[in-house]
């Protein structure tokens, strides 16, 4: 299962955690992974999918970041995945033809049937 959308959040928010399974809410969890994250892991590539840097973005008291997410299903308890994340990178965040998409960018996965190698984070 792949769960896809401007979720206007950043990684470090209550939703996303839960998403991510890095916290129960309700006393309920899951257990996505983040295909961003997973892809270009530490600081170095933060990919912001809502800033300044696109003139669309008109509203200058929004908390900019990366808000816009691509998660994929893990097994129970974090086990196996369903889907191997083999890439993620954004799109549609230059013009073409001096025309933006979106005032957000958007978000790509390259995903492949899962292997039978063990996973570990």
């Amino acid at each position: 299962m792949v769960l896809a959308g401007d979720l206007d959040a950043d990684p470090a928010a209550t939703s996303i955690r839960f998403w991510s399974g890095r916290q129960a809410l309700g006393g309920t969890s899951v257990c996505y992974r983040d295909a961003w994250e997973r892809t270009h892991p530490g600081p170095g590539e933060p990919g912001e999918t809502f800033t300044p840097r696109n003139p669309l973005v008109t509203v200058p008291d929004w908390p900019f970041g990366r808000i816009d997410h691509i998660f994929v299903r893990w097994g129970d308890n974090g086990g196996s995945p369903t889907l191997d994340i083999t890439n993620c990178h954004r799109i549609f965040d230059q013009p073409v033809d001096g025309v933006w998409a979106s005032d957000h960018f958007g978000v790509t996965a390259d995903l492949a049937a899962a292997s039978q190698q063990e996973w570990h984070d």
